[in-house]
């Protein structure tokens, strides 16, 4: 019953994701999609700021979130353009916010889990828009194509590692942090997250016959490294949770616990893959007649 409420949410979540980004590059209102980021990253921190409490690192509700619609803004205005002058501005606040306020040792560590909690989640986030948003005239699904490549190769990634994991897993990879991850089920995901990342670029013609013309060994080395990213991500949020004592960050889907356990892999995994993306295919779209 478990595993079907699971599957349920999660093809419900993934189909209101799904249709915002369609919306999104449909009506050329690709900005639609910084509201789920900004709600997504809110819900997240919140989160993040409530397991900290759980380990006696007590950040300020007001002094930290609001920090979060305000990275996800930056993202979008400007075409992110100052972004970076908001990143360092946000941190200094942290960091001067603690510092100079709490007493030493505190400080210290408040600090320290602000300006990593303003990395973590809205900044590291942050990577999906520009894929998203990305324009290449005649070719308009090409930003909705990268969007989507990341999203189904880190789904695909979980998807595989759990199923393949849950049905031949034997040997365990991290048993002080995550018991149920095993080395047969990680095997599993990357096969799985190269299968998700295939089915993502298919969506552009353009990117598609790049891809599977000549292009499909750097899309797959990617797709690995995004879902060793991805369990990298996991492996970092299971850590925090084990600190504090919870099994889930919150209650955000049935089945798949808080928000910040739902894309604590995306989180890692985005800046992989959009570096494949600024590196290997913008070159070669750009180049395209």
């Amino acid at each position: 019953m478990r595993v079907l409420r699971r599957i349920a949410s999660g093809v419900f979540a993934g189909g209101v994701l799904f249709g915002l980004l369609w919306t999104g590059v449909r009506f050329e209102v690709t900005w639609i999609i910084g509201f789920a980021m900004a709600a997504v990253a809110i819900l997240a921190a919140i989160e993040y700021v409530r397991l900290l409490s759980r380990v006696g690192i007590n950040l300020s509700r007001a002094a930290f979130l609001p920090w979060v619609p305000i990275l996800v803004a930056a993202t979008i205005a400007f075409s992110g353009r100052y972004l970076n002058v908001v990143l360092i501005f946000a941190v200094a606040c942290q960091l001067l916010r603690h510092l100079v306020d709490d007493p030493q040792r505190d400080g210290l560590l408040r600090a320290g889990a602000a300006a990593l909690g303003v990395l973590y989640i809205p900044w590291l986030l942050h990577f999906i828009y520009p894929l998203y948003a990305y324009t290449s005239p005649g070719r308009p699904l090409v930003g909705l194509s990268a969007a989507s490549a990341v999203l189904l190769a880190v789904w695909g990634f979980d998807t595989g590692a759990f199923f393949v994991g849950s049905l031949v897993g034997r040997r365990r990879a991290f048993p002080s942090i995550s018991p149920n991850k095993t080395w047969e089920g990680i095997l599993g995901g990357m096969v799985f997250a190269v299968v998700g990342a295939m089915v993502g670029v298919s969506i552009s013609p353009a990117w598609r016959e790049l891809v599977f013309w000549g292009g499909f060994p750097p899309l797959a080395i990617t797709a690995v490294l995004v879902g060793g990213a991805a369990q990298l991500g996991d492996l970092f949020e299971s850590k925090l949770k084990r600190a504090a004592c919870v099994k889930d960050s919150g209650v955000f889907l049935p089945g798949h616990g808080g928000a910040l356990d739902r894309i604590d892999g995306l989180l890692f995994a985005l800046p992989v893959f959009f570096c494949y993306f600024d590196v290997v295919v913008r070159p070669l779209l750009d180049a395209l007649p």
